[in-house]
């Protein structure tokens, strides 16, 4: 007997976008990518490094101090054996409160780090239940599934800076070091947190946007986009049809910069600039300065005494 399409979408969508599921064991690894950016673990797919990258000013920021990931109730003992050696000292957690309770992290380890709930948006809201509401009908376009996605970046603008705002509280503080930062799937709330962060450390835009589109490689999102098409069909008995095309699940599984670019449409038209929005956070130009001077290398150029 053929699986329903709602029934289908139901838990397969639960499992693979809203708990983090592995689609695919392993993420892929290009030469291109700088060594140590991503974090191979074998309960996500989305986990990485984001030391490395240079800000306005040519300084450096820190290895293995601030880390984004997917939601970690899959990891193994060994993947929270290689946190522990990294030496994760801070968990901050972005989902919501059903999310938390539904996939709760429960630590295998010896050294547990300190763990912060933020949730980034209520399950309830319009946006979750648009969500919901779009899943179970299964037919929607690539069109609606980006505008979804784009309105879910409003609405983290829109409602998240309560929880940004203890975000950066806590990133503020060098005792807090190394911060892991995690969702569901690590490529929405996460990324807009990181993003957040590598502007007040005055990250060009363009490199935070090289940042936010790398879960695309990484993550694999055009496989799994293909592997949902193909799901979905077969729970819709096979017909040509049913359910959305792989181009359609894309915008759900992976990201695209009308996104991230939506976020910051948002942030300055009700807070006028991304700067004004820092500010009101409590992330005033003495933090930036503090934050950068800790978080950052100075140029290669100035430590060599030229």
């Amino acid at each position: 007997m053929q699986r329903s399409s709602a029934s289908f979408i139901k838990s397969f969508y639960v499992a693979v976008i809203a708990s983090g599921a592995c689609v695919l064991a392993n993420p892929v690894f290009s030469d291109e990518l700088e060594y140590d950016r991503v974090i191979k673990l074998k309960g996500t797919t989305n986990t990485r490094d984001i030391g490395g990258y240079q800000t306005s000013d040519q300084r450096t920021l820190r290895w293995r101090q601030i880390i984004r990931s997917e939601n970690l109730s899959r990891l193994t003992a060994k993947d929270f054996q290689k946190l522990e050696e990294i030496g994760v000292k801070t968990v901050i957690d972005l989902r919501t409160e059903h999310e938390h309770e539904k996939a709760p992290t429960v630590w295998q380890g010896e050294n547990p780090p300190q763990f912060y709930h933020f949730p980034v948006g209520d399950s309830n809201n319009e946006w979750f239940n648009a969500q919901r509401k779009m899943m179970k009908k299964s037919r929607f376009t690539e069109k609606q599934a980006l505008q979804h996605m784009v309105n879910g970046y409003r609405m983290f603008a829109e409602v998240g800076q309560p929880s940004f705002q203890k975000m950066m509280e806590v990133i503020i503080d060098p005792s807090n070091w190394p911060v892991l930062i995690h969702c569901s799937a690590g490529k929405d709330r996460a990324a807009v947190a990181v993003a957040l962060i590598m502007e007040a450390l005055a990250v060009d835009r363009e490199i935070i946007m090289e940042d936010f589109l790398l879960t695309n490689e990484i993550g694999r999102s055009e496989e799994k986009a293909v592997i949902l098409a193909k799901e979905s069909r077969n729970a819709g008995g096979g017909r040509r049809s049913a359910g959305p095309s792989a181009s359609a699940w894309y915008p759900i599984v992976g990201v695209q910069p009308e996104m991230l670019e939506a976020f910051y449409a948002s942030i300055d038209e009700q807070h006028g600039s991304m700067d004004a929005f820092l500010v009101e956070m409590g992330v005033d130009q003495d933090s930036r300065m503090a934050l950068s001077a800790s978080l950052t290398t100075e140029p290669s150029s100035l430590v060599m005494g030229e």
